[in-house]
Formats: C-alpha cells, structure tokens, sequence
C-alpha cells in the first residue's frame, strides 16, 4: 500500500485529482450535448403525440377513407316519451323516423318447486334414509344434467345447479313466507324460447317427489313493438329487451309495455355533437400551441434552464402553420364559424355562433370548417409522418445524436482513466525520486556532523 506523500511530504493524490479534474472540463461539451439532445428527444415525442392528436380531431371531418365516416354525418336521436322507450345511435346511423307501440318487452322464462323447506332441512330424506337424487333442466334445446348429493339442504341443491348446469340458468332460494323457502330457477336470457323446463333425471327418484311438482312463475317473453296501425301494421321482435338496427345504427330501448301509446322516435342531424368534435380540434391545436409555447421559454437569469425549443426552427414553424390554418386564406371566413384567433395566439371557438350559423347556413359552416381541418390536417401530418415527418426527423437525428455522445463520452472517460494512470505513475516515480534526495540529503547531514570541527 502507497500513502500519498508518506516519503516526500507532498501530497500528489490530491495534486493529480486537480490536474484531473482541469483535464474533465473538456468532457463537459459531451455531457450537456447530450442532456440537450434527451431533452428534445423527451420534448419532441410530447408533440408529436399532441400532433397527431389534432390530425385524428382534423380528419374527423375530412376522412382520410372513404369507410370512415363525417363528422357532419353524426346523428342525434331523440323519443317522443322516454317514460315507454328510450333509443341511442352509433356511428351508422342516419337521419330519419319511426313511430311504433310497445306491446310487450323481453323476461326471462321461471318456474318454482311446489314444495317449502326450512334452511335447515334436509330435502332428500323423506323416510330417513338419504340418497343421491339427479335433475334434467332444459332450456333453449340443450339438457343439463344435475346431481345432488345426499343429506342435501336447500341451499346445497341451489349450488348444485349454479355449478353443473353451465350458464343457462340462475338457482335461487326464495322465501315464500317466514322461514319457508321455495327452489325457483330462471332462465339465463330473455325471450319466448327461454322457458325452464324441469324433468326427472336418468334415475329414480320423481323429482316431483323430492321438490314437488314445479310450475312456471313467468313466461318467456321477446320484446315485441308494433309499426304502423295496429290492423294493418306488422311487428318486429327481439329476444333481448333492447331492439337493434330496426334502423341501422339505431338501438330502441324499451321501458314499459303500453300498446295504446304510440312513440316517434326522430333521427336528425346532430348539430351538438357537431360542435362538440370542432371543440375538440380546436382543443388539441391549442394543446400543441401550448407544448411549443412551454418548451420555448427562455431563462435570462440562467440559460441553460431555458426550454429545449428556444430558437428552434421547427417548432416555429410548426406553430406559424397552425395559426395560419385558422386565419383562413381559402375563400371563407372561420370566424363566421365561431372559429379564431385572440391576440394572445390562443385558438377560440364560440360553440353559440356555430350552432347559430350551423342552423342558418351548414353548407358554408360546413365548408369552412373542412378548409380549417383540412389545412390542420395537413399541418400535422407533415409534422407527424413516420417516415418523413419534421417531428420524426428531428427525434430520429437526436437519437443518433445521443448515441454519438455517448460514444464520444465512453472514448474520452477511456483516455481520462489512461491520463489518470500516467499522472499517477510520474507523481509516484516523482515522490520516489524526492524521497530518495531527502534520504541522501539525510545522510550527508548525518556524515557532516560527525566531521571534527577547526578551532
């Protein structure tokens, strides 16, 4: 073990750290160079995702496919008395409308063991004796085969079901009055071929004996409504209590069944969804405005804090595009469209004004806002394009920018710890050559003193 300075008295460790640390200031470019180039990485990828955000928000009002559909094709639906039907759309549906009645809606078929037992009381022991008795449930065609075993309570023959008979049916104890309880079993779905039918099993016992003679407590039903005068008119049904595509995209949901009043239902153009969509890509431009905005702030007390876009080329034109593209310039005003820019450079939309001009006019409103989106469109996918795009060059050339740093740091960490090496072998061979000198030094002092002295 060598201690710095133990033979010279002078501590080289501490010299060769300084000389050392002088020597890494020339690293110093490597290091922040490629903090810059994460932090625009990190900054970039954030836009991107706002970009392509306003591109999805733009093309959903000039679909980029003709499989997709307009915004301006959305529809609201709407029922005349949602106290018997109530009624939703989806993306396929169109304007139009529909009167009908509702004559009867959906249930689930059910039927209820004859006899009564205690919580506690066992079912198959009627001459005290237990014995395994078997079950046949049938429900749409399809048997299930249960088996219950002996010293059975109520509950037990109720799990036994639940488990064995797949998912066609729902086993429940139902107290009939107090501290008696029923077997009842109901169908798993609705509809006129949902009833439950309950049979012996492939051996003996008669379950009649066991439960008592089963009896249906409701009837499987379909939903049924009624088009038109109710001689001459005709009737559409479903299994389920929802009523789907009797107009396409339209799904009727029925309340309560009342044959004598009539309900409309009427498919019109959505004009608050509509708006709804415009706020969206007016949001999103805004979100990516404000991205740029944040990461551009410059720090006059201390630069290097400042934001990773500050004089950056791209990202200033990228906002220049995005308010141009609200200013117009393709022979319409946006602001007649609710639509514009305040003098902070905030995008605004007046969902009153649009709504306003939408009822007065939609095919100007339309137009304009399709050149917005359009241009907005086009902004971001200039912006955002996997291949080509300004965004995606710029992550892609900072990638490579980091790896080179990181190459470039690992080279020179290699030739500080060779420097760091060399300076520590010549201090050593230093100090050694030092300690030497002050040993002979040393001795010649010890020689001379020993010399007879003149008078």
């Amino acid at each position: 073990m060598q201690i710095s300075g133990l033979g010279s008295g002078i501590d080289t460790s501490s010299m060769v750290k300084q000389l050392m640390s002088v020597e890494r200031l020339a690293g110093r470019s490597y290091t922040q160079g490629k903090v810059n180039s994460q932090a625009l990485v990190s900054a970039f990828t954030s836009l991107n995702s706002k970009m392509k955000s306003l591109g999805e928000a733009a093309n959903a009002f000039v679909p980029k496919s003709v499989l997709d559909k307009s915004a301006w094709a959305s529809v609201a639906a709407k029922s005349s008395n949602e106290d018997i039907a109530k009624v939703s759309t989806s993306d396929k549906a169109q304007t139009g409308t529909l009167t009908f009645t509702v004559q009867q809606i959906a249930q689930a078929g059910t039927t209820m063991a004859g006899k009564g037992f205690s919580a506690d009381e066992v079912v198959n022991k009627p001459n005290g004796e237990a014995f395994d008795f078997n079950i046949n449930i049938e429900v749409t065609g399809e048997p299930s085969y249960v088996k219950v075993g002996a010293d059975a309570k109520l509950a037990d023959v109720v799990a036994a079901i639940n488990q064995q008979a797949g998912a066609d049916v729902k086993a429940t104890m139902v107290q009939v009055e107090s501290g008696t309880y029923k077997l009842q079993i109901q169908s798993a779905t609705t509809g006129s071929k949902s009833n439950v039918h309950v049979t012996n099993g492939s051996t003996p016992p008669v379950i009649s004996d066991v439960l008592g003679k089963f009896a249906q407590v409701a009837e499987g039903k379909d939903t049924v409504l009624h088009i038109g005068d109710a001689n001459n008119g005709y009737d559409v049904k479903s299994s389920t209590k929802e009523v789907k595509d009797l107009l396409p995209g339209v799904t009727i949901k029925p309340v309560k069944a009342d044959p004598t009043t009539p309900v409309t239902v009427d498919l019109s153009a959505d004009a608050a969804g509509m708006a709804d969509k415009v706020e969206a890509m007016i949001k999103s431009a805004n979100e990516a405005l404000s991205n740029i905005k944040i990461n551009s702030g410059y720090n006059k007390d201390n630069p290097t804090a400042s934001g990773p876009f500050v004089g950056d080329s791209t990202t200033r034109d990228l906002t220049n595009s995005i308010r141009e593209a609200i200013v117009g310039g393709f022979g319409v005003n946006p602001a007649g469209a609710g639509i514009s820019v305040d003098k902070a450079g905030t995008i605004t939309f007046d969902r009153a004004k649009f709504t306003e001009s939408y009822g007065k006019d939609p095919e100007t409103v339309q137009k304009t806002v399709n050149g917005v989106a359009t241009k907005l469109g086009q902004v971001a996918e200039r912006a955002t394009d996997s291949n080509h795009g300004l965004i995606t060059v710029r992550i892609q050339g900072e990638q490579a920018s980091i790896k080179d740093y990181s190459q470039q740091i690992s080279r020179f960490e290699d030739r500080m710890s060779m420097r760091q090496q060399t300076l520590e072998a010549q201090f050593g061979a230093m100090e050694s050559l030092l300690s030497k000198m002050q040993s002979q030094g040393s001795w010649l002092s010890g020689q001379l003193a020993t010399l007879p002295t003149g008078n």
